[in-house]
């Protein structure tokens, strides 16, 4: 019997494209060609799974004058999950929606057009990849509400839909995000002066028993405030003195309304949105918080104003280098004092909010897990030692106070989604996204798969170091945002978290005795417990 020859080849490969082979070893590798890959075609964007009930109601609501660009609507979803779950859980209805339908979610029923969400770091990518040098986001609806029709202003702020959007803002932005660095540098010794009022206010507040009362948030925001308003003023407003606690000054009346026009807002904005029709309770008491922060941060741009008219000449470049922030935005940049209000309106709802509860978490998960803190600990003390002269180079080579703060944002984001408006259509997940369509992308639940990150509950620190093992794909972890829109804020937010964190370790033992704390969702991932934190002097 005949025994056939032997070839060099593989019978299949015979068969392919071979002008693009490669070997691998002793194995020839075919690169198959792109004629021969099979393309399908893209689904349609109906096809989509999500809850039908979505779909039933938008028959019919389509008609109610209800809608708006805002992209949560609590008791629709607490319908459609049967009561199991509540909104102010942190985001669990929108990991029941991942779970009953897949990494692609479509929500169709009484919102603003079409949203779909996602988690998968590939398709985030995607989203980001795609959204061109002006991209837009969801807006607070009930803020430019307030402003368009209530205040009858011209500007509806910054992160609103008809606001600064696209170039506008990303101009504003760019003139922000420029002189950053510098300010953090020549206001760094007032930063720090904030920080060490606080630690006197730590103790003056705690009991025999070195616990703080439970609104110690409070005064994480009175902190927050005093170090926004150094960055654009240039100076202390004494948030933190002794005499600012007096219940009728105007820092304690500021501070108590923010926390009301945050708790309004939030309600406002989840739920049914009947103030667009007529004016309700809850819209009632955040127009009158939102008068009453208004006229406050007027008082500043027209001391700024002042300011720049006595001081400054209006022609002399080399005066420049004098004017703060806010001064620089009205000077320089010829910035409409109304639309710098509502631009310092939303960044102080938003953004010293976010800070003041970033700082809360950390504070708490450090309280938790007494080993890391004490790792923490040993490494202020030898980059930091007693008498040491803090500057913003400090921070530089301190990679586990940096590995603290990342895995807190990872796990508690100061705001657990992004979201876009797509200005053009995409595929996703082999689905077709036409332009138009809100984007959520849910950050928060992406940064706590396992798929993503080992043991993602846990409070893990390691995995940020560089001798770890641990790794995690791009996308999975975007607590700031990523791509043009990513926070403007980041930097100046994690110097204030380094910078209190070094000072409180340096001074206290932090413990906690109660139940655990978990967030829920205000606008932003917010404690849901008192923070009863203990501080115990190390001397």
């Amino acid at each position: 019997m005949a025994v056939e020859e032997q070839t060099n080849t593989i019978p299949l490969l015979d068969q392919l494209d071979t002008k693009a082979t490669k070997r691998i070893g002793d194995i020839t590798v075919a690169n198959v060609t792109e004629d021969l890959m099979v393309h399908k075609p893209p689904i349609s964007f109906e096809e989509i799974p999500g809850p039908a009930l979505l779909k039933l109601l938008d028959k019919y609501w389509k008609y109610v004058p209800l809608l708006g660009t805002q992209l949560f609507r609590s008791v629709l979803i607490n319908r459609l999950t049967e009561g199991r779950l509540t909104w102010n859980r942190n985001i669990r209805p929108l990991k029941y929606l991942f779970n009953e339908y897949g990494p692609v979610v479509r929500l169709n029923g009484p919102f603003a057009g079409d949203i779909v969400l996602i988690h998968r770091p590939e398709h985030i990518a995607k989203v980001f990849e795609e959204e061109g040098d002006s991209p837009t986001r969801s807006g607070i609806d009930v803020l430019q509400h307030y402003r368009l029709n209530y205040r009858k202003y011209r500007f509806s702020g910054p992160y609103n839909s008809q606001g600064l959007q696209s170039m506008q803002w990303l101009q504003t932005k760019k003139v922000l995000e420029t002189p950053i660095a510098k300010q953090i540098n020549k206001e760094f010794e007032k930063f720090e002066m904030a920080c060490d009022e606080l630690l006197i206010r730590i103790r003056q507040i705690k009991n025999r028993q070195d616990e703080v009362s439970g609104d110690f948030s409070n005064e994480l925001s009175r902190w927050s405030m005093e170090c926004f308003w150094i960055f654009m003023i240039s100076k202390k407003i004494g948030f933190l003195d002794s005499t600012s606690y007096n219940k009728n000054s105007e820092i304690t009346r500021f501070i108590e309304t923010l926390a009301t026009a945050h708790h309004y807002m939030s309600r406002c904005e989840t739920g049914f949105q009947f103030w667009r029709m007529i004016d309700t309770p809850y819209s009632k008491k955040l127009f009158s918080a939102c008068d009453i922060i208004d006229g406050i941060i007027g008082k500043y741009i027209r001391n700024a104003q002042s300011h720049v008219r006595n001081n400054l000449s209006m022609h002399e470049d080399e005066n420049q280098h004098r004017l703060t922030i806010l001064e620089n935005l009205l000077f320089k940049q010829r910035m409409n004092p109304e639309e710098l209000a509502t631009l310092l309106m939303d960044m102080i709802i938003l953004g010293v909010n976010a800070t003041t509860n970033s700082q809360a978490f950390l504070l708490y998960y450090l309280a938790k897990n007494p080993r890391i803190q004490r790792r923490l600990h040993e490494e202020v003390i030898s980059k930091t030692p007693k008498d040491h002269s803090f500057t913003s180079k400090t921070f530089i080579d301190m990679p586990y106070l940096n590995a603290c703060i990342n895995e807190c944002l990872r796990l508690r984001p100061a705001f657990p989604y992004i979201t876009r408006l797509l200005s053009k259509q995409i595929i996703l997940h082999g689905y077709k996204i036409p332009k138009g369509t809100y984007i959520i992308m849910a950050n928060q639940i992406s940064s706590q798969r396992e798929e993503n990150f080992e043991d993602p509950d846990k409070f893990k620190p390691d995995r940020w170091l560089k001798s770890s093992d641990d790794s995690y794909p791009q996308n999975s972890y975007l607590p700031f945002g990523k791509g043009i829109r990513n926070c403007i804020g980041e930097n100046l937010a994690k110097l204030e978290m380094m910078l209190l964190t070094i000072k409180i370790i340096r001074e206290f033992i932090i413990e906690y005795d109660y139940a655990d704390i978990e967030s829920r969702f205000l606008m932003m991932n917010v404690p849901d417990r008192p923070l009863r934190f203990r501080f115990i002097s190390r001397n």
